[in-house]
C-alpha cells in the first residue's frame, strides 16, 4: 500500500469509523461529534468557523486530489485550503462554493482574466473601471494610473497598528516616508518588511529594525523612505509587513491619491498618553467585519448609516451598507484601537480617495444587487449531487517532506447566521508517478532521509 506502483495512493473517511490516514474536523466546539447526526445522516456538521482536519502522508508524494461531499444550511460561501506551516499562518486558500454565482446566469470565462460573468457581460472585464468587478482569492488585473508631476509632499497623522498594504498613484517624482513606532512590549527587537510591487509585479524589498521600550514609555520614531525618481504608470503596492507591536504614526507623501485595505487596524495610545486619537477614514466598502482586543477599544464604530457598537472583546461584530446608501461612506471609531477587515478599500481624506483594485467578494456581498458584473476568481462550481449535496474538487502540491497535512474549512459568518454546513465523506488521492523497481529504490531512500530527519 505504502509504495502503489501506479504512483496514486487512495484514502477517504465517511467520518464515522476512524481513520488512520484522515482524522475528523476540529476544534470540537465548531462541529459536532463523528457519526450519526440528529436528523439522520451521517458525517460531521460544521457550526462555527473556521474548522480543520489533518491527514497523514503516506510517503513522499507530489501533489494530492482532495475532494469533499456536503450540504450548506444558509451558508451563502465557502472557503478551503491547506496550511503551508507548522505554525498555520501561510494559508492557500481557493474558493469553495458560492450559492449567487451557483445558478445559470453566472458563467465561467478564461479570458482575458479567469472569471465568472452575469449574463455573459465579458466586456466589464476590459474596462479600467473596476466599480462593477469583485475579486475573490485571486489576483486582479491593476490599472494603468499616473498623477503626473509631483507637488508639495502632505503629511497624514494616523495610528495603525500592524501589517498594512497601502495603495499610491504615482506622481513624478514619488517619494513616501513612513513614521513608525515600536511598542515592542517583549524583549529583542521587531522587524519591519517592506515590499513593493508596480501592478502584481514585486520590485524591490527592504527592511529594517525597530527597537521599542518595555516600560512606560514608547520607542522612539523612526522613518523610512521608498522614492522613485521616474516610476511607471500603474498602482504601486506598498506591503508594510510587521508585528502588532509596531505601529504607523505618519505617513508624508507626493501622491495626491492613495487607500489602505482591505485590513484597516486602527492602533491605541492606551498606557502611553491621556488621549485617544480618533480612527477616521472613508471607504467604498459594502461590509465590515470590526474587532477590538482591549476594554479601552469597546465603543460605537458608525459606518456610513450603520452603527454597531463593541461589547466585548475579541468577538467581531458586523455591518452590511443599505443599497441605497452609495458613494464613500465614512467610518468613525471614536477611541480608535478597533481591527477593520473589509470588502473594499480606505482613504484618510475624501479627495485622496481611488479604487485600486474590485471589492473583495465576501459572505455579505450580493452580487446583483451591488452592480457586480463580474468576479475575478479561479472558482470551480461543486458537482451536485442527490438530495442538495455537492462535491467539491481541488489539487495541491506537496513538499516530500512533510509527513501531516493540516486542510481548512472556512465557513465566514455562519455563527451569525445560524447555518450549518453537512460534510459526510472527505478522499485523498495522493499522487506521484508510476514506479518500476529502480524508481521503487529511490522511494525508499527518500522515506529513509524522512524517518530520519523526524528521528
Amino acid at each position: 500500500m505504502r509504495f502503489p506502483p501506479s504512483g496514486i495512493f487512495a484514502v477517504q473517511t465517511d467520518l464515522v469509523r476512524g481513520s488512520a490516514w484522515i482524522n475528523p474536523f476540529l476544534p470540537s466546539e465548531r462541529v459536532t461529534p463523528p457519526g450519526k447526526q440528529a436528523d439522520g445522516w451521517v458525517g460531521q456538521a460544521i457550526i462555527d468557523d473556521p474548522v480543520y482536519f489533518t491527514s497523514v502522508v503516506p510517503g513522499p508524494y507530489q501533489t494530492v486530489d482532495v475532494s469533499v461531499e456536503y450540504k450548506t444550511i444558509r451558508q451563502p460561501v465557502l472557503e478551503f485550503g491547506l496550511t503551508r506551516d507548522a505554525a498555520g499562518q501561510q494559508l492557500e486558500m481557493r474558493p469553495m462554493y458560492s450559492e449567487e454565482m451557483d445558478n445559470a446566469h453566472w458563467s465561467k470565462v478564461d479570458k482575458p482574466v479567469p472569471a465568472y460573468v452575469f449574463d455573459g457581460a465579458t466586456a466589464v472585464l476590459s474596462k479600467q473601471d473596476v466599480s462593477s468587478l469583485a475579486v475573490w482569492d485571486a489576483t486582479s488585473v491593476s490599472p494603468a494610473v499616473y498623477d503626473g508631476a509631483a507637488g508639495a509632499a502632505q503629511d497624514t497623522k494616523i495610528s495603525l497598528r500592524g501589517a498594512h498594504d497601502f495603495y499610491f498613484i504615482p506622481t513624478t517624482p514619488f517619494r513616501t516616508v513612513f513614521s513608525l513606532q515600536a511598542a515592542n512590549r517583549d524583549q529583542g527587537n521587531d522587524t519591519v518588511g517592506f515590499r513593493i510591487f508596480c501592478g502584481n509585479e514585486e520590485i524591490a524589498q527592504d527592511a529594517v529594525g525597530a527597537s521599542g521600550s518595555r516600560d512606560v514609555k514608547m520607542g522612539k520614531e523612526f522613518k523610512h523612505t521608498i522614492s522613485i525618481e521616474d516610476p511607471k504608470h500603474c498602482v504601486y503596492r506598498v506591503s508594510v509587513v510587521m508585528s502588532d507591536d509596531v505601529f504607523i504614526r505618519n505617513v508624508n507623501t507626493t501622491a495626491k491619491h492613495w487607500v489602505v485595505g482591505p485590513r484597516l487596524n486602527f492602533g491605541d495610545l492606551v498606557g502611553f498618553a491621556t488621549t485617544t486619537q480618533v480612527g477616521l477614514a472613508w471607504t467604498n466598502s459594502r461590509h465590515i467585519v470590526a474587532e477590538t482586543f482591549h476594554n479601552e477599544g469597546l465603543q460605537t464604530v458608525s459606518f456610513g448609516q450603520k452603527t454597531v457598537t463593541l461589547k466585548k472583546t475579541h468577538t467581531t461584530v458586523r455591518a452590511n451598507r443599505d443599497l441605497a446608501d452609495t458613494g464613500l461612506a465614512v467610518l468613525k471609531a471614536p477611541l480608535g484601537d478597533v481591527r477593520i477587515v473589509a470588502d473594499g478599500y480606505f482613504s484618510f481624506t475624501p479627495q485622496s480617495y481611488f479604487e485600486p483594485q474590485p471589492r473583495r467578494f465576501s459572505d455579505s456581498t450580493q452580487l446583483a444587487a451591488e452592480g457586480v458584473k463580474a468576479v475575478l476568481t479561479d472558482y470551480e462550481k461543486p458537482e451536485l449531487l442527490s438530495d442538495g449535496w455537492m462535491k467539491s474538487h481541488f489539487t495541491f502540491s506537496l513538499n516530500p517532506n512533510m509527513d501531516r497535512l493540516k486542510f481548512v474549512l472556512s465557513a465566514p459568518g455562519i455563527m451569525s447566521r445560524s447555518g450549518a454546513v453537512y460534510v459526510r465523506k472527505i478522499s485523498l488521492d495522493y499522487k506521484r508517478q508510476a514506479v518500476d523497481l529502480h524508481d521503487w529504490f529511490g522511494i525508499l531512500r527518500s522515506e529513509a532521509a524522512n524517518a530520519w530527519h523526524r528521528f
